[in-house]
């Protein structure tokens, strides 16, 4: 029941998020990427639109992935490789944790 802006890379990513006219309430991306990395993509896309959550997955080790920053953040992290139950499951507990916080005040 999900509505997917599938992209290929930083750049494709980086243009569905200035032009989606919705919400977008998720992204899942890897960690480590050529030309920017998924933590240096969740930084651009939150300053476009702070609300989003983010999803990390990666196949390196703990101590790779620190190196990059993304477990330091508030984010999701799947370990590579995943199941297909798995993912549904991070992104349906993270949308979930995601309604449940505070708004801000009136």
């Amino acid at each position: 029941g999900y509505t997917v802006l599938a992209t290929s890379g930083h750049k494709s990513a980086l243009e569905a998020a200035a032009l989606h006219e919705g919400p977008i309430d998720l992204i899942l991306s890897d960690i480590v990427m050529p030309g920017l990395s998924g933590p240096e993509l969740a930084a651009r896309v939150r300053a476009l639109r702070p609300e989003v959550r983010i999803i990390y997955m990666s196949g390196y080790s703990d101590e790779a992935v620190a190196q990059h920053g993304a477990l330091t953040e508030a984010a999701a992290f799947l370990q590579k490789p995943f199941s297909p139950a798995n993912l549904i499951e991070t992104v349906r507990r993270v949308l979930r944790e995601s309604l449940r916080e505070p708004g801000p005040p009136d």
